[in-house]
């Protein structure tokens, strides 16, 4: 908290822009939880439910929330709802079982999520696997939420990374693989991806999201890019007047 306009610069493909809008408020959120209920996650899900109940109440209360759970298949277990007993009662009668569709459900989750009336826009994936079953591959994916304005955070209990032998080095194994891309789809909306080591560290995880959603900047300008060809820009924010801070700012990169 505390930053001003005038602490931020914002370029887009390398050309600074004019802020015309800043602003530090808690607005509503059209929010997704994506639940992996593949069978691997069958001794971690009653702990998940838990804290994706924390999460709810910890949000803001005008808030809307949507979850889908997915395996092989995605499934809208419960659409827009600002009643946290219609989300409780979704997820005490979900069945854990099948593969895991990863790229599908944040496809969907973000299309989803980008048609709520809210000001702001995320999701939040759960998973404990690597992508298996997806129609749509990892770069379709995030080419889709790169053009959504919705933010994409990621809890992502992977196995850990083995030490490579000399003939190993080169290549990533499933785990790394999973790191990756959950890292790439977060970082390109401005979200974040968590990875713990213990199922009881999801807790703190979804507080600190709930937290940091509600506590956000947000900052407009008017692009000096006058083309409308649809290409890709990259945006960039930095914080030169605030260096010695320490602060790391994490943003959409770009639309």
């Amino acid at each position: 908290g505390g930053l001003k306009q005038e602490d931020f610069r914002i370029f887009e493909d390398g050309v600074q822009q004019a802020i015309e809008s800043f602003s530090q408020e808690d607005v509503p959120v059209s929010m997704g939880l994506l639940l992996d209920l593949s069978g691997s996650m069958r001794g971690k899900i009653e702990r998940v439910n838990r804290a994706a109940q924390e999460f709810i109440r910890a949000s803001n209360r005008q808030d809307q929330v949507f979850l889908i759970g997915f395996n092989e298949e995605v499934e809208l277990l419960q659409d827009f709802t600002g009643d946290i007993d219609e989300i409780t009662d979704a997820l005490e009668n979900i069945v854990v079982m099948g593969s895991t569709a990863i790229y599908d459900a944040v496809y969907l989750g973000v299309q989803k999520a980008h048609t709520g009336t809210k000001p702001k826009k995320a999701v939040i994936l759960i998973t404990d696997g690597v992508d298996r079953e997806s129609y749509y591959s990892l770069d379709e994916m995030v080419s889709k939420v790169q053009e959504s304005d919705v933010q994409v955070f990621a809890v992502g209990f992977l196995d850990p990374v083995k030490k490579k032998g000399l003939f190993s080095r080169w290549t990533k194994s499933a785990p790394e693989k999973a790191r990756d891309a959950l890292s790439r789809i977060a970082d390109e909306t401005g979200g974040r991806a968590f990875f713990p080591e213990k199922v009881e560290e999801i807790h703190g995880i979804v507080a600190e999201i709930a937290a940091e959603l509600r506590s956000q900047y947000s900052i407009g300008y008017f692009s000096s890019n006058g083309a409308r060809d649809g290409s890709f820009r990259r945006v960039k924010i930095d914080l030169p007047r605030v260096k010695e801070s320490g602060y790391k700012v994490r943003h959409r990169r770009g639309y």
